[in-house]
């Protein structure tokens, strides 16, 4: 069994990656431009969803071309500003580590917690819209959208902790597939002339203005990925600050240009969204008037949401390596698997992503409505961290044109913290009740968690370091070795010859009765044995294995508090999965009570069944023991001493 585990391991995972072929390579902007900006630009497929939604329940879906070209500004102003964030802190830490550097922990705390919902919900929402767009070109699928989204988590799960990373032309085709397609899409429609302009807009009134606010808010959805574009530095060529930079405002105005596009398009078609569909499908059955067209448009669009998902795993992963590095999260996510993969933080993705969808019936309406929470929490603390950096930066800066340049900079960055801080209330009170008052309560419960955990790894780093004059390495005044010995046997003659190997100050067999017939024949055969040790019978009155011992070896300490106590306890070793179930279940449960009980020392004493032995290759080396008998071991002992 166990060699089919891992033959199983080897096909899923592949095989093992030496540290040193972790090489970064860096990449030039054009290829840099689709891996790390296929976030930004896949939410293009359902970000004029979300407004077109927004501005349906206001009854003013022909302001849709204003609306977008708020979206767009909104886009522009803090793109630029997160090109200032990338030539200033070209590091992987992105938002997280200006933050924490700036602002200090409990904003980094809430950065951290705040991008990692991001995260969770960029690939809920991602999968959501692929199962949309498989549900509108294949009907046969139903109302099965759900099993359709958690069915993609499952691939982009295995894909990761495969270690499996896109190629970067693999992405260059995907991302230039997809703005292609949506240029026939936008040319063809723009140059058709038997369509009926939309109405004039209608007179602006208190719903029509909620409307406005949360499609504005909707809209920034566009900017979900630019965290992931900000943390790319590492992964450019030099000059790397410079290339991200460019990287980031080309990913951003291209997104922006498309968004526009298809929004416009959207609203010259009458997409109302009314209909059930994506809105970019719809418009494209409209444009073209046939079937083909969108299955054209439909395959690229959920290769870009299947890449950017995908690139979201490593990013979660990543950060979820430096909260565990900075002890705020289980320091067993900063590891990296035999492939290279930080496992643990693959895992936490899938399953929170999966758990929400399922949640939410992978609905994309309302999985968008709990996405923004996180995403613009994190914009507005990594804005107000670059004020505080660019104002250090101007006081030591004398006067000129650096000054100069620098306070402009300021304000840009003064101006993108209040518009994202604007955003995020939009987004906070429009969207409570549709859903944001989740997402509010999963940072708040991350933040919480997070603190607990840096709060214990600092109480144990307190109380593991070594003080003054630490006793910690003072050697016991005496042990006491105890050998348990349910029944006499190979294991139990096998832990006996290893307590009599450490010389312990004293040393004792103990068994506990709870059958006095099994008792008294193991007093026999320890007497015709001449084993050298004297054994003790614990009464147990109750059939209760595990309670005697403690107290005899409460016993002990009682009578000579320093002194050490080590419990030897013999084990069967197994080599198939279902013989586990059948042994050693009783010594597991005394071992774990057994430690707990200060200055007693538990030895499992391994003895291999021939099952075990079979699948360990150097067997030689577990053979038996060669018997020594009581009168060779009294002659050793005195050779010893003289």
């Amino acid at each position: 069994m166990q060699r089919f585990l891992e033959s199983l391991k080897l096909l899923v995972f592949g095989r093992p990656i030496a540290t040193e072929r972790a090489q970064r390579v860096g990449l030039k902007t054009r290829l840099a431009l689709p891996v790390f900006g296929a976030g930004l630009l896949s939410t293009v497929a359902y970000a004029p969803d979300a407004v077109v939604d927004a501005l349906r329940k206001g009854g003013v879906q022909s302001t849709l071309p204003v609306m977008a070209l708020a979206v767009v500004a909104i886009m522009v102003l803090l793109g630029y500003a997160y090109r200032s964030n990338v030539r200033k802190r070209p590091d992987e830490r992105g938002d997280y580590g200006l933050v924490s550097d700036k602002l200090g922990p409990t904003a980094a705390l809430i950065t951290g917690a705040s991008l990692l919902v991001d995260y969770i919900f960029t690939v809920a929402v991602s999968v959501a819209a692929i199962a949309q767009f498989v549900a509108y070109v294949v009907p046969a699928v139903g109302d099965r959208h759900t099993t359709v989204a958690v069915a993609s988590i499952l691939v982009m799960t295995l894909a990761n902790l495969r270690g499996v990373v896109e190629r970067a032309r693999v992405s260059l085709a995907v991302w230039f597939g997809f703005l292609l397609v949506i240029g026939l899409v936008i040319g063809f429609g723009a140059s058709r002339g038997d369509v009926v302009p939309p109405a004039n807009p209608p007179e602006p009134t208190w719903s029509s203005a909620i409307a406005f606010a949360g499609a504005i808010a909707s809209g920034a959805v566009m900017l979900t990925g630019i965290d992931h574009l900000a943390s790319s530095a590492p992964e450019h060529a030099e000059p790397r600050a410079k290339r991200a930079g460019r990287t980031l405002i080309l990913a951003v105005l291209t997104g922006a240009a498309a968004f526009l596009a298809v929004t416009l398009m959207v609203w010259r078609y009458r997409v109302s969204g009314w209909q059930s569909g994506p809105v970019l499908l719809q418009a494209t059955d409209r444009i073209f008037e046939a079937s083909w067209p969108v299955w054209v448009v439909a395959i690229p669009t959920v290769a870009i949401l299947y890449a950017a998902a995908s690139t979201v795993f490593r990013r979660f992963s990543r950060l979820t390596s430096l909260l565990a590095s900075d002890s705020y999260l289980p320091r067993q996510l900063s590891q990296q698997s035999e492939r290279l993969v930080f496992r643990g933080g693959v895992l936490w993705v899938a399953g929170a992503s999966a758990a929400i969808v399922v949640a939410t019936g992978a609905r994309l309406e309302q999985l968008v409505h709990m996405y923004l929470i996180g995403a613009f929490a994190a914009i507005v603390l990594s804005q107000f961290a670059m004020v505080r950096l660019q104002s250090a930066r101007i006081a030591v800066e004398p006067t000129g044109r650096p000054r100069v340049r620098m306070k402009g900079t300021r304000v840009l960055h003064v101006a993108a913290a209040i518009v994202a801080a604007a955003v995020w209330i939009v987004i906070a009170v429009f969207n409570f009740a549709a859903g944001a008052w989740f997402a509010l309560v999963l940072v708040a419960g991350l933040v919480l968690l997070m603190r607990g955990i840096h709060s214990h790894y600092g109480d144990v780093r307190r109380q593991l370091t070594i003080q003054p004059n630490d006793r910690a390495s003072a050697r016991p005044s005496a042990t006491h070795g105890i050998v348990l010995v349910a029944q006499l046997h190979r294991p139990a003659l096998r832990a006996i010859a290893y307590a009599k190997a450490a010389r312990h100050s004293s040393l004792e067999a103990v068994a506990v009765q709870v059958d006095p017939a099994a008792t008294r024949e193991l007093q026999r055969r320890w007497g015709e044995l001449r084993l050298g040790v004297p054994l003790v019978i614990l009464d147990s009155p109750y059939r209760d294995m595990v309670g005697p011992v403690l107290e005899h070896v409460r016993s002990i300490h009682r009578l000579s508090p320093r002194d050490m106590v080590v419990v030897y306890v013999p084990e069967y070793i197994v080599g198939r999965w279902w013989e586990r179930f059948l042994h050693n279940r009783a010594t597991l449960r005394l071992r774990a009570r057994l430690l707990s009980v200060p200055r007693v020392v538990v030895a499992a004493v391994p003895w291999h069944l021939q099952s075990s032995l079979d699948t360990v290759e150097g067997a030689d080396f577990t053979r038996e023991l060669p018997r020594v008998s009581p009168a060779e071991e009294e002659s050793e002992e005195a050779a010893t001493r003289g």
